[in-house]
Formats: structure tokens, sequence, C-alpha cells
């Protein structure tokens, strides 16, 4: 990610931010292992700030080493609930760096996480997705966790960041927030209106209290898939993206939709959905890993006509490997989650009658606010149910206040479903100052993941203080949707300018590599390694080779044709020689993204366009994953 920077011909003065240099030296800094262009320090700070209950926790924070004289204090906050701050110090840098001109950047651990105490409940840790969590296994959690849990909310943080801001004698703060961290932003700017400078929120949680329900999410899922296939993007695979995920889920509900996978090694298995719990984590999981967002029209579409293969071998998906506590604490995720949420019960009910409670309040929303999906897929994927058993207690409520009038840039993606773009476009409506910006074909965490470069001229102009505009508005970060998978080579399409079985044979042997490319791409993007199955058969592996290389070991990407060889990857496309078997046999020579020679069944056979190879690109891998 980087960032092209338009300075700012401003002179500031010390008394133009309130800046004290004599009240950060305060601060114990010292060498950041994380970091070296930042110091890092800890901050002591009560466990409860109204002083009732006795305790301090230390706060451990990171900021610029260098940074101009009289710059103002900007704090930028990671995601989760859960997410330390302190590993993404230098991502953060080079995503602000127009803002660094008259600011010096701070990054936290917020307590509960990283290294201000993370909170650790290794049951839950170990389970990588959270659609497999439990009421159980929160319960234990926070019973673990001990009566202290009561004090990491988000308002908890808010006023550990005005601690912050006191600590370094800043006057007032500008705040990043991605994803949760917009919340928190929201909240402070709530609590602390005179101490907000401004505002830059990145992927919107709402401005009211976040729905255990997440009907946010629910209510975005019919635009996004509609949206994913705009401007023919998915002409050769569905005329209806909406219909074909109604009727997968429809039918997960009624029986299993099992198949065959293959592993790395080439050998199969069985998998299957079983619920539509599997379906709904499956397509938001796609807004961070944008190759696999990639995947789900044709893999949907294909199961809505009995082929399940390509749907099945996302199913790896829903199981990535668990972080660590100290890169992500589920703990503080789950406890903050609860003490947050607008739940249909309080924490001081009693547990018993929770259920009933929580039964009710679902009956009374609208089945078209989440359809395609069912009330019990709702429940069951919710806060309000990991919520259920949480131990009676007090409870918390958000910030009151209104939203401060003060200059906000406002980051949207168009396919983001956990916060999707609906409630950015809420919050700006709330800042008479706001800017929205919003891109097509983009995801969770727009300054992370955009490829096009109109988010950050969005932000160089913020920071400049000019028109912001709309930058983004003729922009597109879409990767391209896959295309549907033969069965067999008699019904693939003939690679343009050929004919026959030997033209069939040439495309589905270019879509043949790209499709182990797009898996790979996908698998890197979900922290996995480029290796993995054959959609039918067979086996890839993209780890190893000097310039980067990808092999294929018998991989068919229709039933009856394996191909088999190796490929240098270079930036103008893979280079090298692959051979066919089965319903056809022959070599492949291919030059570049868009050209290849073959001879099959013994006779020459030449194509300039490969669709299957050139209508791909790698997304852009962000630097900073969010759980919600």
């Amino acid at each position: 990610m980087v960032l092209r920077c338009r300075l700012l011909a401003v002179t500031l003065s010390l008394a133009a931010f309130g800046y004290s240099a004599s009240s950060a030296a305060a601060l114990q800094f010292r060498s950041c292992p994380q970091s070296s262009q930042f110091r890092c320090a800890a901050l002591t700070v009560p466990l409860d700030h109204t002083a009732k209950t006795k305790g301090t926790l230390k706060i451990h924070l990171a900021a610029q080493r260098r940074y101009r004289r009289g710059a103002g204090l900007l704090i930028a906050l990671a995601g989760g609930p859960g997410q330390a701050g302190l590993p993404f110090a230098d991502g953060f840098e080079a995503e602000l760096s127009p803002m660094l001109r008259n600011h010096r950047l701070v990054v936290l651990d917020q307590r509960g996480t990283g290294e201000s105490g993370a909170l650790s409940c290794p049951a839950l840790q170990k389970i990588a997705h959270d659609a497999l969590w439990s009421p159980d296994l929160v319960a234990d959690c926070a019973q673990r966790i001990g009566p202290r849990r009561r004090f990491y909310s988000t308002l908890d943080s808010t006023a550990d960041i005005e601690a912050i801001r006191r600590a370094f004698g800043a006057r007032k703060v500008a705040l990043m927030g991605a994803s949760y961290g917009t919340w928190v932003a929201q909240q402070y700017a709530r609590q602390y209106p005179k101490q907000t400078e401004s505002l830059i929120l990145d992927s919107v949680v709402g401005p009211s209290q976040p729905s255990g329900f997440y009907l946010d999410s629910y209510a975005a899922i019919a635009r996004v898939t509609a949206q994913q296939c705009a401007g023919k993007r998915c002409a050769r695979i569905t005329k209806d993206p909406v219909g074909d995920l109604s009727a997968v889920v429809r039918r997960v509900a009624s029986a299993p939709l099992r198949g065959k996978v293959y592993n790395a090694a080439g050998r199969s298995s069985t998998a299957e959905y079983t619920s539509q719990d599997q379906i709904v984590a499956l397509i938001s999981s796609g807004d961070i890993n944008a190759e696999l967002q990639a995947q789900l029209p044709a893999a949907i579409a294909a199961a809505r006509g009995d082929d399940y293969a390509q749907l099945l071998r996302l199913l790896p998906m829903l199981s990535g490997a668990p972080e660590a506590t100290r890169e992500l604490s589920v703990g503080l995720n789950v406890v903050t989650s609860c003490l947050d949420l607008a739940l249909p019960y309080s924490l001081s009910t009693p547990i018993s009658q929770r259920p009933a409670l929580m039964k009710g309040a679902l009956a009374a929303v609208a089945a078209n606010s989440y359809a395609p999906f069912d009330s019990a897929t709702v429940a069951e994927q919710s806060g309000v149910s990991d919520c259920l058993q949480f131990p009676p207690q007090f409870d918390t409520a958000p910030a009151s206040g209104g939203l401060p009038d003060v200059p906000a840039l406002v980051l949207a993606g168009q396919l983001d479903l956990r916060t999707p773009a609906e409630n950015a476009a809420a919050v700006a409506a709330l800042l008479p100052k706001a800017s929205l910006v919003e891109l097509r074909g983009a995801g969770h965490d727009l300054l992370g993941s955009d490829t096009t470069g109109c988010a950050a001229t969005a932000l160089r102009r913020f920071a400049a203080n000019v028109k912001v505009g709309a930058p983004c508005a003729n922009r597109d970060n879409a990767v391209r949707p896959v295309p549907l998978a033969p069965l067999r080579l008699a019904d693939a399409a003939a690679a343009r300018g050929t004919s026959g079985t030997r033209g069939r044979a040439l495309a589905v042997a270019l879509d043949t590599v790209s499709d182990a490319m797009s898996i790979g791409y996908m698998e890197l993007a979900a922290g996995g390694e480029a290796r993995g199955g054959g959609l039918r058969g067979g086996s890839f592996d993209a780890r190893s080779g000097p310039m980067g290389q990808l092999v294929l070991a018998s991989y068919r990407y229709v039933g009856d044709l394996a191909v088999s060889g190796r490929l240098r990857l270079f930036s103008s496309g893979p280079r090298g020689t692959i051979t066919l078997s089965g319903a056809a046999s022959g070599r492949v020579t291919i030059d570049s993204w868009n050209s290849a020679s073959a001879t099959i069944d013994g006779r020459a056979i030449r194509s300039k366009w490969a669709e299957g190879v050139s209508s791909r690109r790698p997304a852009a891998r962000s630097t900073k994953a969010k759980l919600r």
C-alpha cells in the first residue's frame, strides 16, 4: 500500500493544536520491537474510570519517532473488537501518510488486546471462525475473565483514549478508525466533542447501537449479491445471482449439499454443507477476501444446477488457522460484543428468561429483512445467541451525545457485508462536514484493499483541507467473478479463433491454469498456502521457485481432462508448457496472459486470446483483518 502524498504548504505552531512536548515526555518511551519508525510507551489507566473499583491497566502505545514541530495528535484504531493495533503501526503510517504532514501518529493496543492485557479464552481462541461459537463457550470465557469483564466496553476504551490525549498534552485529537475502530471513534466523539478535531472512518459501523442480530448485514446481502454481477460481469455465469442464492439456501435447509473435494495431494474426500449457517458465513467472509468473493457467483449458480464442486471447495474458508491471542483476543471480542450490542434482553435479566425474549424479538422482525435466510439461521449466527448465557451484571449503554460538527472523511466499499455502505451513509448524514466516498467493487477495509488509488486520493484531499469530491465515482475495485466450470470437455466453449475438440481442450487448459491461480490467491488472502486440490481431481502447488512457479499434477478443472506441468509466474503472465491427457491429449505452451500455442490430438493450434487467464487479476492484500 503506497499512498502518494501531497504535502501541505502551511506553517503550524504549538498553539494551533495545543500539543505539549513536556506532557508527552512524561511517558517513558523506548524502542519499539514492531517498528524502528515508532517509539513505544505504556500509560497506566484505571481499570474502572469511575473509580468505584480499584485496579489499573497499562495501555501500550506507539508514537511516531519523527514528526513536525507543533503537529497535532492522530490516533489510529484497529478493528475487531479484539485486534491488536501495534502490529499495524507501519501499515497505518503508510495508509495515513497524507495526514502526517501536520499530525503525529499514535497507535495503541486497546485494553484487553495485544500487550494491553489481552483477555485469554483458549477454548474460544482455537475456533477459527465466529460462526462456530456457542453460548456455553462464551459463558465459559466470561467466567474465566471474571468480574473485571464489565470494564471492557467500548466506553472504557474511549476513556483510555482521552487519557492518552491528556498524556500527550494535545488540546484535540484526530481519530482514524477501521471497522470496529469506527465505532470506538464515534463513541469518543460523542463523549468528547470539544476534544475531537476530525474523523476518518473506514468501513463504518452504523450510528446507532449495533444490532445483536446483525440485521444491517442481512439487509445488504441481496444488494451486494446483485451488485457483484453488475455491468454484465456474470453474463456467462448467471442471469439471476440473487435467485441462485435463494435457491441454494432453501435447498441446504432440506438436505445436505454433498460431494467430493480434493486435497493438496490430490486425494478425495466427501464434504458437505449442512445448514444455512455455513452459507451466510461463507458469503460474509468474501468482503475481506476478494478472491473468495469472486468465486461465489459461479459456485452458487453451479450449485443451483446440482453441481456442487465449486461451492464445496470453498468450505475450508470457514475453518482457517486460529490467530494468537496477542494478535486477536477472542475473549475481548465476545465480552465487548455482549456489553455493546443491542440485545433484546438486558445483561441483568436472568439467563433462564433470555431465550424467550430472543425468540419474541426475532419474531417481530420482518422476514424479508433477512431473506433468503430463515429466522433460525439469524438467531444461530447472532450476538444475541452468543450472549444468552453471559453472566448477569449491570448493563452498559452507548454514549448518548450527538456527533460533533468536525471535518470527517467516511469511506465505504459497496461490496462490504460486515459494515455495509448504508452504515457509512447514515453516519455521514449526521456529520455536517462529512465527505462520503464509496467505491464500487470494494469490500471491507477500503484504505487497505483499494487497488484503484481513489481512496488514497480522497484522503490526500481531506488532509489538504480541500474539497474531497468524488474521486471514486468512475472507479471499480472488483475482481472479475470466475467462470462456471464445465462438467466435461464436451460442455466447454472453444478458445476464440478455434473450434472443435482441440479448441475446447485449449480453452479448458488455459482455464485450468487460471482456476489454480485464483484458488492460490484466495488461499493466500486467507492466510494459507498457495496449494490445494483440483476442482474435480489432481492438485496444484504455487509455493516454490525463485521467480514463482505453478506446478499442476493431473489437475482436473473438467472431469475428463487432466492437466500437468510447470509454469513460471511473471507479471506479464504464466510461461511454460503443460500436458493434457484424457478426452484430449497434447501439449500447450503459454507465452503470456493472452498468447498460447498447442499441439492437441496431433494438430497445431494457437490462440491470441485466452479468456480464462486474461480476464483475471489478483486482488490487493489487506494488512488488517477484521472479524465483524
